[in-house]
């Protein structure tokens, strides 16, 4: 008995052994298992840190291009104020006068020469900033020196005349002067003025075309030297910037040193701070090597920054957009910081869950709630199955985005759209799903369909891969959330490409069929070949002169080009006839041209072509026909139809009569006014006739035409 009962303990040992083996397993795997999730957990923390700072540097990207294009227009117009003196003819006149007269023969003449030149630099510079920004308090004996102003020099570099506030010539501005070629434009280096403040200078080339060989030959460069005010550093601020550390600012390189061309945040004013080139980690340095990329480093302040840098062309200037990294990625890193709590905490939670269904997994209440969570489950799978078939059911792709533009769900044809299995769509950012073109339209409706919380209906065209259009609708309807849930939006998204492109073909064969139309019209009436174009020609610059919508101007012009389809119907002979038409055969060719929308009522047209030319007889006070319409009750079309019908045959020489010209042409239609034709239609023939090139482009209708 003590045998057997030695063996039964020895056998329960042997249990108990193997037991704490398999708990020990057990935990060593488990540990093994968390301190892998928490390995994940990190490393997906570190890629969500990339994407933030991918995020950031587009942001930077976009504010630096437009503080960037806003310094090169500041210059493009300073130029543009010295290059419209340098072109002024007056000015070069004068100029040519005074350089080349008698020393020895002053004259009033000479003296009334300069004296205009200086009102006309005195001018020029109060209205666009080449003076002083004001003028400092000094003793009545005592002459402030220039600083700022607009001087006329000659080829050597002497004034001829100049802005009473105009510094003097010398030193770095002589200098400049010597050194830059003469028949080009440039701009001195910054500096700072006697008063403080920042100084550019900028030359233009005064050019006349009279020369020995008529060639254009240098005779004065316009030189002005203005302040660098606030009108041009604020526009160096981005509007709506909320970030405390963000600031647009720019340098050059002078030597070995980083000069700072504009104020900076630590209060260092223009031209004041300079740091050597070679310093450590420095972003401003990357930016002169290497202008136009993104850099992180240490900013002017040696503290840790994100900044992206563009070239001002035409200028060794670089302009630096920079944000402290503390701020950049302040938020993205309490994200990650909260992420990263909820994942351990998360690893941690099913490392305990694991733990207690392995103590309680034997207990009836473990089975009971695995039965009720199985049960759960399997109508939450059922219904998400339900839905995924709704969503796969539609005809076209479906999603839907959070507040971040990330993918939370997707159907079937969104996957094939993007290229990705929709089971792979959610976490994926939209903007690496559509394309940069793409995804930042969708995004920014997104936003603005969240911010407003109401549906938008949009249409857009694309480039698609192979270089041709694509026409995407889209809806985009916010999605209703409670507590605690997320904003998102669903998006709908209707390829219209094969429809609009069928549109296009469509209207390519009625463009084609009516060049046919007016070919057989031309071929029949050689003497008037090419009217039915120049009329629709015409009509079309009334019609936009008029202010009709684009598909009115298409069809003021379709109706145009069919004036004279009616001429089909009329014999050759009748035509070419020499001499002028009796009474019955002007009644038979009115006739056939009236009939002339009949011919084309199986024409498919997208405006109301065939009404414009039943229309284009009729006369706003009503003694037109066939209806004896009056007023606004004729088409605006049908009105430009006929007052262009009208011009071309008062212009285009005939067999029995000679064109008339342009001014007896306006003469005669402005006696049609309030009679035959509308005053807005014939204003708008004679606005673009005499104001947009009217008589150069439309010269070649008539023989006897002026040009």
């Amino acid at each position: 008995m003590n045998d057997a009962r030695g063996q039964e303990e020895t056998a329960l040992s042997s249990q108990e052994k193997s037991i704490k083996a398999k708990v020990y397993w057990l935990w060593a795997g488990l540990l093994v298992v968390m301190g892998l999730g928490i390995a994940a957990v990190f490393w997906f923390v570190e890629a969500e840190k990339q994407r933030d700072i991918q995020i950031l540097q587009s942001r930077l990207n976009v504010v630096a291009d437009s503080r960037a294009q806003a310094a090169r227009t500041w210059l493009a117009r300073q130029y543009s104020v010295l290059g419209g003196l340098a072109r002024n003819e007056s000015l070069q006149l004068y100029t040519a006068v005074l350089q080349g007269g008698d020393d020895d023969q002053a004259s009033d003449e000479a003296l009334a020469h300069a004296t205009y030149l200086r009102t006309l630099l005195q001018a020029t510079a109060a209205r666009t900033g080449f003076q002083p920004d004001d003028d400092a308090a000094l003793p009545a004996n005592v002459r402030a020196t220039g600083t700022s102003g607009i001087a006329l020099v000659d080829p050597g570099g002497e004034i001829i005349v100049a802005t009473p506030n105009m510094p003097p010539i010398h030193g770095r501005l002589r200098a400049f002067l010597t050194d830059h070629p003469m028949s080009e434009r440039g701009m001195t280096r910054m500096h700072v003025g006697p008063d403080g403040v920042p100084r550019l200078g900028l030359v233009v080339p005064v050019v006349s075309p009279i020369g020995a060989d008529l060639t254009p030959t240098v005779i004065a460069r316009v030189f002005g030297v203005r302040p660098v005010g606030d009108a041009f550093l604020d526009s160096l601020i981005q509007p709506g910037e909320t970030a405390r550390t963000a600031e647009s600012y720019l340098i050059q390189r002078d030597g070995n040193v980083i000069q700072y061309l504009t104020p900076l945040r630590d209060g260092s004013q223009p031209l004041e701070k300079v740091l050597a080139v070679n310093t450590q980690h420095l972003i401003d340095a990357e930016a002169l090597a290497e202008p136009g990329r993104f850099h992180a480093g240490r900013d002017y302040a040696a503290e840790p920054a994100f900044a992206v840098s563009r070239p001002i062309p035409g200028t060794d200037w670089v302009l630096v957009h920079r944000i402290a990294r503390s701020e950049a990625l302040a938020k993205s890193a309490a994200r990650r910081a909260t992420l990263m709590t909820v994942l351990i905490l998360g690893v941690l939670l099913v490392g305990a869950a694991l733990i207690a269904v392995w103590r309680y997994g034997a207990s009836l209440r473990a089975e009971e709630a695995a039965l009720r969570f199985r049960a759960s489950s399997e109508r939450f799978e059922a219904l998400s199955e339900f839905l995924d078939v709704v969503a796969d059911s539609q005809p076209h792709p479906l999603f839907v985005t959070g507040p971040d533009n990330t993918l939370t769900f997707g159907n079937d044809h969104a996957g094939a759209m993007m290229g990705v299995p929709k089971a792979e769509l959610p976490g994926r950012p939209l903007l690496a799903m559509l394309g940069r073109d793409r995804g930042e339209v969708y995004t920014a409706i997104n936003g603005a369909v969240l911010e407003s919380g109401g549906a938008r209906r949009e249409l857009h065209v694309f480039k698609g891969d192979d270089g041709q259009d694509v026409t995407w609708r889209s809806y985009h309807c916010p999605l209703t959330t409670g507590e605690g849930r997320t904003p998102a939006v669903l998006t709908s998204i209707e390829d219209l490409t094969e429809l609009f492109r069928e549109r296009a073909r469509r209207e390519q064969t009625t463009r084609q069929l009516i060049e046919t139309l007016v070919g057989l019209v031309d071929e029949r009436d050689p003497d008037s070949a090419d009217q039915s174009r120049h009329v629709a020609r015409v009509a079309r610059a009334i019609a936009a002169e008029m202010g009709l919508d684009p598909v009115m101007v298409e069809t003021t012009g379709q109706a145009a080009s069919l004036v004279n389809i009616g001429k089909i119907r009329v014999p050759r002979t009748l035509l070419t006839k020499q001499g002028r038409l009796s009474d019955d055969e002007i009644q038979l060719v009115r006739e056939a041209l009236d009939s002339g929308p009949d011919m084309l009522k199986g024409i498919q047209f997208d405006g109301p072509v065939l009404e414009t030319l039943r229309q284009i007889n009729e006369r706003v006070d009503g003694t037109g026909r066939p209806r004896g319409l009056t007023g606004d009750d004729i088409l605006d079309s049908a009105q430009a139809v006929a007052l262009a019908n009208t011009f071309v045959a008062l212009i285009s020489p005939r067999a029995f009569r000679e064109g008339r010209s342009f001014d007896e042409a306006e003469d005669l239609l402005m006696n049609e006014v309030g009679q035959r034709f509308g005053r807005r239609c014939v204003l708008s023939l004679l606005n673009y006739l005499n104001n947009k090139g009217g008589r150069a482009a439309w010269s070649h209708m008539a023989t006897h035409a002026e040009t």
